[in-house]
């Protein structure tokens, strides 16, 4: 017999949530907001003017308490106050290409080469064939006079040893063609203008090994928090590079310590990555907790009287902001920062903060700060991990009981904590993995449990490492130590991933599927926390729903067939998909290694739940009974392509 007090008792643990945490309603109207905004940007102000005259009208209304039916609307329209605010909020930090720039832009009409002076606003980065850095055009020359112009940009410079010299805060004159990033030319393609825009980057150029000159004594002249910051962030990158680590190992330090990825070898990123715990490799939360929770453990003895708690809470909030100054001030970083302070803050005020409502006020700090952030990928699994720990990890600790008063079982307990944590935590970030990056990792728990309980003790070797002098005997014996823990994480990492199906790729998850996997993960934990049996069944058929979709689209690709030619660059390649097998006609270069326009093919790729792909230079000669190409000619069932191959002049 079902009970009757269930959608009673649903109804409560809502209102209860709301009722504890309400900046929960708030973030989440603001956050909608904000996504309104990124929906429908030509409406302009009549939408959130609207909002806010209904909300401002019935909330006076409903304040005098005159008309005492239209008292229970007063809530939802305060969220569609909210709404509203999302949507200005997004709206005023909105970036177009015209943006800081004088009337006379850079002669963008003409497509010519433009003189400007640029700052940089970060340290360069490697990338594959040049460096990377973010910087803020400060004037333009219109051929006559220099115009002042307050615009972003993202520079690629020629990779040579005076680009990797640069440092943030140096001005640059430069001689280049800006032009806009290129946006989804190719069926499925990442919208890289968008994703830039989002960020507040409008512009991008690649400025040649002779096109540009730094200005002397430009970085003296830029002097604040964040130039310190990055200076540090590079000398204690120097000081791990001058120490006797191996060169594999002096990446793994700086990547762990200080965010710097640039020294990490392609195999360690592999292995990492194989073994689903690359977070350890990217400074964010998990490094901040790690910071807050070594500073924790100096006042060990303390209990947990007020002025205790604030003396506590103080010292790590000390060493969070002093970690984040010395890892360059990342965004990531900083957006951890503020979510772990606001955590802290809340302890040191209350013996048990709601945590739920003082994450959401750091949720909508940020937000507000930078609306962009909400379509960040490090921002959802951030903040989604944290939510999924607090919502999930508690019910499935108590799915298995075990003896508390028993001390042998201490150790079982803490173990059994761990697997709560991290499954908790993947499981909600799972539907984001396998949206974005179409992949899942199989023996995750095996990597944290063996890895990440170690992780404070490598980062506190490691930052001993920096500290210690070189010379000095506890300077040696750190360094010892810290390469004999990198060797094992890496060989541990390197182990798991190669288990048997540790990363199933290539899983196709479209935004509908993504949906119903949140939901019905949703339905799985209301269902652990409260004991309600409904959820369990819906869940269950939003499962069914979402494997009869992947179905659909695993018919429809093993009957595609289907050309495509993609734009890519100044690369030829023309695609043929042939049910669940393509064949890849393309240049030379692309036939030796196809990464090279891995970018423009794989979301057609994987929207076609390509399995396999024969890799066919243009100049080859291939007939399979189904494709046929010789001469520059492909004909492919119904269809014939001239792909323009010039015949070769033969020598007299």
């Amino acid at each position: 017999m079902a009970d009757i007090r269930q959608p009673a008792r649903l109804t409560e643990a809502v209102a209860q949530l709301l009722g504890r945490a309400p900046m929960l309603r708030v973030v989440l109207a603001f956050a909608a907001g904000i996504g309104c905004a990124e929906l429908f940007p030509s409406v302009g102000l009549l939408l959130p003017a609207l909002l806010a005259l209904m909300a401002a009208g019935v909330a006076a209304v409903g304040a005098s308490g005159r008309v005492r039916w239209l008292t229970p609307a007063f809530l939802p329209f305060l969220w569609l106050l909210f709404m509203a605010l999302g949507f200005l909020t997004a709206t005023h930090h909105r970036t177009t290409p015209s943006d800081g720039l004088p009337a006379s832009g850079w002669c963008v009409a003409d497509r010519e080469p433009a003189l400007f002076s640029v700052r940089l606003a970060d340290t360069p980065r490697q990338a594959p064939r040049t460096y990377k850095v973010a910087a803020r055009v400060e004037a333009v020359y219109d051929g006559a006079v220099w115009q002042e112009a307050d615009c972003p940009i993202l520079l690629y410079l020629h990779k040579d040893s005076s680009a990797a010299a640069l440092q943030y805060g140096d001005r640059l004159v430069i001689h280049a063609r800006p032009q806009q990033p290129d946006s989804s030319v190719n069926p499925y393609q990442f919208d890289y203008r968008r994703y830039l825009l989002r960020k507040g980057i409008a512009w991008q150029c690649y400025v040649a090994q002779e096109a540009w000159h730094r200005q002397p004594d430009s970085l003296a002249s830029h002097r604040g928090l964040l130039a310190w910051s990055k200076r540090v962030q590079r000398h204690l990158v120097q000081r791990l590079q001058a120490t006797t680590l191996s060169q594999q190992h002096k990446g793994m330090a700086a990547a762990l310590l200080l965010g710097w990825r640039d020294d990490l070898e392609p195999s360690t990123l592999l292995h990492f990555r194989q073994a689903g715990i690359m977070h350890l490799l990217c400074v964010s939360g998990l490094h901040v907790g790690i910071v807050a929770w070594l500073a924790g453990l100096l006042f060990f003895f303390m209990g947990k009287l007020r002025w205790q708690r604030v003396l506590k809470g103080s010292v790590q909030l000390l060493a969070i902001w002093g970690f984040t100054f010395v890892t360059g001030m990342a965004p990531s970083t900083l957006r951890a920062a503020v979510m772990f302070s606001l955590l802290r803050i809340g302890y040191m005020a209350q013996q048990r903060p709601l945590v739920l409502n003082n994450l959401c006020t750091s949720a909508l700090l940020l937000l507000f700060v930078n609306p962009g952030l909400l379509f960040d990928v490090g921002f959802q699994f951030s903040y989604t991990a944290v939510v999924g720990i607090l919502a999930l990890q508690d019910p499935l600790r108590l799915l298995v009981k075990l003896p508390f008063e028993k001390r042998w079982t201490a150790p079982v307990r803490y173990v059994w904590k761990l697997v709560c944590l991290t499954l908790s935590a993947q499981l909600f970030c799972m539907p984001l993995q396998l949206y974005y990056f179409h992949e899942v990792y199989t023996w995750f728990i095996i990597a944290n449990l063996l890895i990440v309980p170690f992780a404070g003790l490598l980062l506190a070797t490691v930052l001993a490492v920096v500290l210690l002098p070189q010379a000095s005997v506890l300077g040696h014996a750190a360094v010892w130590l810290a390469g004999q823990e990198l060797h094992a994480a890496d060989g541990l990492a390197a182990w798991v991933g190669s288990l048997p199906c540790a990363v199933l790729d290539n899983l196709y998850c479209s935004p509908f599927m993504f949906v119903l996997l949140a939901v019905a993960l949703l339905l799985v934990t209301l269902f652990l926390r409260s004991r309600l049996l409904w959820p369990l069944p819906v869940a269950t058929a939003l499962l069914m729903m979402a494997a009869v979709c992947l179905t659909v689209v695993n018919t429809r690709a093993a009957n595609r067939h289907e050309v495509v030619v993609y734009k890519a660059d100044r690369h030829l390649a023309v695609e043929c998909f042939d049910g669940r097998h393509s064949y890849l006609v393309c240049d030379s270069v692309v036939a030796r290694n196809p990464e090279e326009i891995r970018f423009h093919r794989e979301g057609m790729v994987n929207h076609c739940r390509t399995l396999s792909t024969t890799v066919l230079p243009v100049d080859t000669v291939f007939n399979d009974g189904r494709c046929t190409l010789q001469g520059g000619i492909l004909c492919f069932g119904e269809e014939r392509i001239d792909l323009g191959l010039k015949p070769k002049r033969s020598r007299r």
